[in-house]
């Protein structure tokens, strides 16, 4: 139908925005861009949280309070601290689908 057709034109829209696929080439604050651990991910570049000891932990615990974009950066950190941590992906993938990121939580919990 018309509607799913325009739709799936505005979730690709969208996409290509978050990906900076549509910019004229300027440099964003926050820019994402792909991981070389991770191909598929796109991990925020400028996560000050990526050095942080206990990362996983600190973003349940923002998870709890229901601070997303804080969440999604400590979860991110603690997976490039240690990328085969099922557990952190999944929580990954949980806050960016409650953060309505649907491509970014399809990818994370597929891994």
């Amino acid at each position: 139908s018309d509607t799913e057709f325009w739709d799936k034109m505005q979730a690709e829209w969208e996409e290509m925005a978050r990906r900076n696929w549509i910019s004229e080439n300027q440099e964003a604050p926050g820019q994402v861009t792909i991981s070389t651990i991770e191909k598929g991910y796109y991990f925020h570049t400028e996560n000050p949280f990526k050095d942080w000891h206990g990362a996983f932990e600190e973003g349940l615990k923002k998870m709890k309070e229901g601070d997303l974009p804080v969440t999604i950066l400590y979860l991110e950190a603690a997976i490039l601290q240690e990328p085969n941590d099922a557990e952190a992906w999944q929580f990954l993938g949980i806050a960016q689908a409650e953060n309505e990121n649907e491509q970014a939580a399809i990818v994370a919990l597929q891994r």
